[in-house]
């Protein structure tokens, strides 16, 4: 959790993402949405980047989403076989330069497990800088305990399990709370509602409820994060919760039985693949883009192509032609189809 006993809790934040090596190890990609949660906490995040060889084809669909969710894909190119990371040179260089260029960021963010950045820790805290480390429990060094100021584990202080929903209070006053947090959860339907099928980013859900209420904190419901309170709505059944495009969206919960439970597709390869199979499963050989959206929106609960980094849903199928999972064709009315390749 974050430590917002500090005296630094309202200084800018910093927050340096070494993508490479946060990839995989726990449960696929770091989740942007939980990791910013943790940087506001302890203040103003006013600079976010995240490193690695974005050329990879595992990371190239990642680069173009972090840039439009405001974090900037820094691009480092592999080192020869035997080299120095040149993803830890180039964001240990970043750490200490920011450092010393924005006196006003008091608290820097390492979201790597490498133990040589240890070194960077020892340099920024004589500067008057906060150090706040996150890493997956099976990459993260040992000497990071004693030599930083906080050391937070991903999958356990950051993204855990959905925790059981607290258990309604027996006090009055707290009673009280709780069923207003039927009316909290109510309203966060309501807006679902009024998107008309596309999800909801986790940060634009409370600022709705801010602009609703004139103002908010999960903490007088009992919850000491955001996502908390929602993953307590989510099992109460008021809303579907999704991560997909690193980050966490809601929707409403599907009514169908069958598919109860079934969550969008985490990655685009898995995007394009049930679309492929909508296709295959279809009694036309040729469907329509709207058709795919709606069929997206029943199926998920919700449905947008922002959630994968795409303004338009052309642009995404077109990327899924690039790739070659389809085809797109126009007849002449100019209405787009999808087919088969």
């Amino acid at each position: 959790m974050a430590d917002t006993d500090n005296p630094n809790v309202n200084s800018d934040v910093a927050m340096f993402i070494d993508w490479e090596n946060m990839h995989g190890a726990i449960r696929g990609k770091a989740n942007i949405s939980t990791l910013r949660e943790v940087a506001e906490s302890y203040g103003r995040l006013v600079l976010a980047k995240a490193y690695a060889d974005w050329r990879e084809q595992r990371f190239q669909q990642d680069s173009l989403v972090l840039y439009k969710i405001g974090v900037e894909p820094i691009y480092v190119p592999h080192a020869p076989a035997g080299g120095k990371n040149n993803v830890d040179v180039k964001l240990a260089t970043d750490c200490i330069d920011f450092a010393h260029r924005y006196p006003n960021i008091g608290i820097c963010i390492l979201v790597t497990g490498d133990g040589d950045f240890i070194h960077v820790a020892t340099a920024l805290r004589p500067l008057g800088k906060k150090v706040v480390v996150i890493a997956q429990s099976n990459n993260a060094s040992s000497r990071f305990g004693d030599l930083v100021d906080t050391l937070l584990i991903y999958e356990q202080d950051v993204n855990p399990n959905p925790a059981p929903p607290p258990a309604r209070p027996s006090d009055p006053k707290q009673a009280k709370q709780s069923s207003s947090l039927d009316e909290i959860y109510q309203t966060i339907v309501q807006a679902l509602q009024q998107e008309e099928g596309a999800p909801m980013l986790l940060a634009n859900v409370k600022q709705k409820l801010i602009r609703a209420y004139g103002s908010f904190d999960q903490n007088e419901y009992g919850f000491v994060k955001f996502k908390a309170l929602i993953e307590a709505g989510v099992q109460a059944g008021y809303f579907a919760l999704n991560t997909a495009g690193l980050r966490d969206w809601l929707t409403l919960p599907q009514k169908d039985a069958q598919i109860a439970g079934t969550k969008l597709p985490d990655g685009i390869d898995l995007l394009y693949q049930e679309i492929v199979t909508m296709i295959e499963e279809s009694t036309q050989s040729k469907i329509l883009l709207t058709s795919i959206k709606r069929s997206l929106i029943k199926k998920y609960g919700g449905f947008d192509e922002s959630v994968y980094g795409f303004n338009r849903l052309k642009d995404l199928m077109q990327e899924g032609e690039r790739l070659g999972y389809f085809t797109i064709s126009r007849n002449d009315k100019e209405i787009d189809y999808v087919s088969l390749v």
